[in-house]
């Protein structure tokens, strides 16, 4: 399929004077004028990024789609200083992607948008300025709501996704060298000013607590947008609840499809993998190129029993029923609850599935009903009645041996009455039991607070009862790709029965080739403990190491920390090139005062100091040596170690 599509590396997307942004561009070779497909990726198409997504970018070139891959402002090979995490400015990249992309001569007029899980957002976030040449969006594992859905879920301090996952991998991008024409003295300037004067995006979370008035500035209207939608989410994503939402608020023509997976593309999902490729090209050729039509608008997958693939003609659940009441009492303050949830509501690429429940359900309030007469299938959002505080609300499948399965659940700060659930599609086998499980821990994806007090009284679960799902639907399944990674993940919990500790570990050991002939080595060690008896005790220690070997023979090595113990918080990293290490830095990440930048009285981000204006902010050991054994002084930028002798 390559042998029909023309790659064009390193094109610039003009801003201002001065000013670009960098793209790929995925052509059909020795074709006239066609729609084109824009993608805006935050995580650096010179990379990891933008290696797993080149086989999607391939496919949809070859399907008649000029694809554009592009560097959001500040990041990758970009120009211009990076923006705070889901600024809504970043939109204005967005549109002026398509804007540029439909003035190309290669371009029909047509244009639309897509991206996965931040890309995602970004192309929602676009789409709701209403650009005019846009015709369509495709949002995969997307999201509108940074805060409730991710970085403090429900209004409570998020725990090892943000910092640990997520902010220690955006930090390792930001510090990477640039890969593709890496001596070029632009890409050169673009890394030195990042590196010296930039903070990552784990900063500016830290700096945001739950509830700073920041997070309700860069939540996104869905509500904006009126092309046609295409939203695919997981079951059992962080972004769930997110994915149903945006296909219930978008004004235009909409699809929704709703697998088994957690956060990974549909295509590489352990359970149940689907070609999302496929789906987003049939989405263009009918509202892009008018080839075809979309027949199922809303797609599902049925867990439990008799579990499967349906198709409904719209997302239409029922009124939610009570089915299951009583029980009373608080829950046991114990921050160890949670772990046996796996790594639900954390981004860990499609592994770390729930575990049974039973332990957990036992150091919790839980509510179980009688055995089921017969099967019961859930579609929609469960309701829990009759909770307080900050609370964690789960609602578990038990089978007849004892066995607990969560189905769903949710996190928030302050329960008063009825608590919403995420979306589920659920079928209770007959002889199983309904359980409602509540207490105030999901350890390790919030982080512990000071023991607080959940209150059950009378509880009422109310379900959305569906008759049935539709009609059973086959679905595509991946097309096998180039083996172009290998992948060891790592997800441990180890109980210290004696010192009352449990530790939560994930990882991996990431080998890849990158486009352009480079290869990467990335081993990640993310680890999350705290004692049962003391919330205080929780702390967090991150480490990712990457290593570079260019095309060009020049070794590059990235090292990330990450500390939260206590009143310890802090990250580090550092930059080496063959063997000399050239950057060393350190960011404070404690929680702000009242007056300091960051605090509940901050209304904003503010932006990168003047240079001069702060103190250096790096330093390095010794005198780092460039490539090929030239020595270079230590007063010279970190960025002349990758440049050629001749420069």
């Amino acid at each position: 399929m390559s042998r029909d599509v023309r790659v064009e590396r390193g094109v610039r997307i003009p801003l201002s004077a001065g000013v670009s942004l960098g793209a790929d561009l995925f052509l059909p070779a020795g074709s006239g004028p066609v729609p084109a497909v824009v993608a805006i990726l935050p995580y650096r198409r010179d990379v990891l990024g933008g290696a797993g997504c080149w086989t999607t970018l391939t496919r949809f070139a070859a399907a008649g789609y000029a694809t554009v891959l592009v560097d959001p402002r500040g990041l990758g090979s970009s120009d211009g200083r990076p923006r705070a995490p889901f600024d809504p400015a970043e939109a204005d990249d967005g549109v002026a992607a398509v804007e540029w992309a439909a003035r190309q001569p290669w371009c029909s007029g047509p244009v639309g948008l897509w991206g996965f899980s931040y890309g995602a957002a970004l192309a929602l976030r676009t789409a709701g300025r209403q650009p005019a040449a846009l015709r369509a969006v495709v949002s995969l594992m997307g999201f509108t709501d940074l805060e409730r859905d991710f970085v403090h879920p429900g209004g409570v301090r998020g725990g090892i996704g943000p910092l640990g996952v997520w902010g220690l991998s955006t930090l390792v991008n930001q510090l990477l060298p640039p890969l593709h024409g890496h001596r070029e003295p632009a890409e050169q300037r673009r890394w030195a000013d990042r590196i010296e004067w930039d903070d990552p995006y784990l900063v500016d979370i830290a700096r945001h607590p739950p509830g700073h008035p920041v997070w309700r500035s860069r939540a996104i209207d869905a509500g904006a947008v009126t092309v046609p939608t295409l939203s695919v989410g997981g079951w059992r994503d962080m972004f769930c609840d997110a994915a149903v939402r945006i296909h219930e608020q978008v004004r235009g023509p909409r699809a929704l499809v709703m697998g088994p997976w957690m956060h990974s593309a549909p295509d590489d999902a352990a359970d149940e993998p689907v070609d999302a490729t496929a789906l987003a090209v049939r989405w263009w050729d009918r509202w892009l190129g008018g080839r075809s039509t979309v027949d199922d608008p809303v797609t599902v997958y049925v867990q439990g029993a008799a579990p499967g693939w349906h198709a409904l003609p719209s997302w239409s659940p029922a009124d939610p029923v009570p089915v299951l009441s009583g029980g009373g009492g608080d829950a046991p303050a114990d921050p160890t609850v949670g772990t046996l949830s796996g790594l639900w509501g954390i981004p860990n690429g499609g592994y770390g599935r729930p575990l049974d429940q039973h332990e957990d359900d036992a150091r919790s309030v839980a509510v179980t009903g009688e055995p089921l007469a017969g099967p019961l299938l859930v579609l929609g959002r469960p309701a829990v009645s009759g909770v307080r505080g900050r609370v964690v609300v789960k609602l578990a499948d038990v089978d007849p041996a004892g066995r607990s399965t969560l189905v769903t659940g949710t996190v928030t700060a302050a329960a008063d009455g009825t608590v919403a659930l995420d979306p589920t599609c659920y079928r209770f086998a007959a002889g199983h039991r309904l359980r409602v499980v509540v207490s105030d821990a999901a350890f390790p994806r919030v982080w512990p607070g000071p023991a607080a007090e959940v209150g059950v009284r009378d509880l009422v679960l109310r379900l959305p009862v569906a008759a049935g799902a539709g009609d059973p639907v086959p679905v595509e399944r991946p097309v096998p790709g180039p083996d172009w990674a290998t992948d060891a993940p790592r997800w441990e919990i180890v109980r210290d029965l004696l010192g009352s500790r449990v530790t939560v570990a994930v990882g991996d050991a990431l080998r890849a080739e990158l486009p352009g002939g480079h290869t990467i080595a990335q081993d990640t060690d993310i680890r999350a403990s705290v004692r049962r008896d003391d919330p205080g005790s929780a702390d967090l220690r991150a480490t990712t190491t990457a290593e570079v070997r260019l095309a060009t023979g020049e070794q590059v090595q990235v090292r990330a920390e990450l500390i939260l113990a206590g009143p310890l918080a802090a990250a580090t990293g550092a930059v080496s090139v063959d063997g000399s290490t050239l950057v060393v830095r350190s960011w404070d990440l404690s929680e702000p005062q009242p007056g300091q930048p960051g605090s509940e009285q901050e209304q904003g981000s503010p932006g990168p100091a003047p240079h001069g204006q702060r103190p250096h902010p790096f330093r390095r050991r010794g005198r780092g040596p460039g490539h090929r054994g030239q020595r270079r002084r230590a007063e010279q930028r970190p960025a002349d170690a990758l440049q050629h002798p001749s420069q």
